[in-house]
């Protein structure tokens, strides 16, 4: 069995909710493409933010995801190895990352300045503009970031704090969760000093990183709490689900009735983070509940596999045949053929590339 089926038969639905993230962000990028009805845009873009909430979906389940598996190797060996875990990770994101770059920069028409190529290969876009080939990985370098400095400090509480379950934890994680509302809302503002604009730009880390933070709340739950989440989650189930939708949609119609931008800015992601950890949490828990059992479906699975090379591939076709291909308006760059070719693009990656892989990364999995 692979390492991604066990990970599926183990979690259920994650998968399924990275097909929708992939989806969010592929409908966002399709307004950028000749051919898409322009009318759409302002429904997309400005109200439902579809690529902003796409990302933070993925951050949702990447904080849920990374945490769980460090606190199962923790209960399972009595201590976490974070030389395997960092193998895993690399093994894991920079072959695709990698092959991407180098067939931009080497085989395409693609120019950046060397500074944009600094960013891109030290995981640092988020924090500057770049092109559009590489402006997407402003996501993985907040994902990067956070893998530098969540699992040293999850080993320290773990070690400090042996006696009190995840309460401390759960402490501690409240930090970001205070933080990151407060930063956007001084970004919203402009109150930052201008020497330090860099780290208030939209991509940074401080703007998005209690999204990761609220899966990592939800994975101390789970892994604390399972049973008392179980009975809360099975006595509500509707309202729940219905509250955890609301909370996604929330920032749409606070825009419709014109809500100051400062509250918006400082609370749209909170709302709709907490939201996505209630659904994401009882999908995991009750997977064969209504909407829940599509999210399981074989094919639905197999998209969400493929998310983080579906991510990568698809900005190289997003509308940029020109730049990058020397093609005004090429027809693999147009809606809707040009999700055609990034599904094409990510599964010879995926097959050629990363599923050889798989089986390295197992030998460093520790649970």
């Amino acid at each position: 069995m692979t390492e991604e089926k066990k990970r599926s038969h183990k979690l259920p639905s994650l998968d399924g909710w990275r097909t929708i993230s992939i989806a969010l962000v592929l409908l966002a990028h399709s307004t950028f493409t000749a051919g898409f009805p322009t009318a759409l845009n302002p429904l997309i873009l400005k109200y439902f933010a579809a690529g902003t909430m796409g990302v933070h979906f993925f951050f949702v389940i990447s904080g849920f995801l990374i945490t769980w598996l460090l606190l199962q190797e923790q209960a399972k060996h009595g201590a976490i190895s974070l030389k395997h875990f960092y193998v895993r990770r690399a093994l894991r994101i920079l072959p695709v990352y990698l092959l991407y770059l180098f067939v931009l920069g080497f085989l395409t028409r693609y120019a950046q300045t060397p500074a944009d190529w600094l960013a891109n290969l030290t995981f640092t876009t988020n924090f500057f503009w770049v092109p559009e080939g590489t402006a997407h990985f402003w996501s993985l370098g907040v994902e990067e970031q956070f893998y530098l400095l969540w699992p040293g400090l999850l080993v320290l509480l773990l070690h400090c704090q042996k006696n009190s379950g995840g309460t401390n934890l759960l402490k501690f994680l409240a930090v970001p969760l205070v933080v990151a509302p407060i930063v956007r809302l001084l970004e919203c503002k402009h109150w930052y000093p201008e020497p330090l604009r860099n780290l208030f730009v939209p991509g940074s880390f401080f703007l998005n990183f209690d999204a990761l933070a609220y899966g990592c709340v939800a994975a101390v739950l789970f892994a604390h709490w399972r049973k008392d989440m179980e009975m809360f989650f099975k006595k509500n189930p509707r309202a729940i689900a219905w509250g955890g939708a609301a909370l996604i949609i929330a920032p749409a119609a606070l825009k419709l009735v014109h809500l100051p931008a400062r509250f918006q800015a400082a609370g749209a992601d909170t709302l709709q983070s907490i939201g996505f950890t209630l659904l994401l949490l009882q999908s995991v828990l009750y997977p064969g509940w209504g909407f829940y059992r599509l999210l399981n479906w074989k094919w639905v699975k197999h998209l969400g596999v493929l998310s983080y090379s579906i991510y990568i591939w698809q900005q190289m076709f997003c509308g940029t045949g020109e730049s990058v291909f020397g093609v005004k308006n090429a027809w693999w760059t147009r809606f809707p053929v040009w999700i055609i070719t990034a599904l094409l693009a990510a599964h010879a990656s995926y097959y050629l590339l990363e599923k050889p892989l798989l089986g390295l990364r197992a030998r460093f999995r520790e649970v």
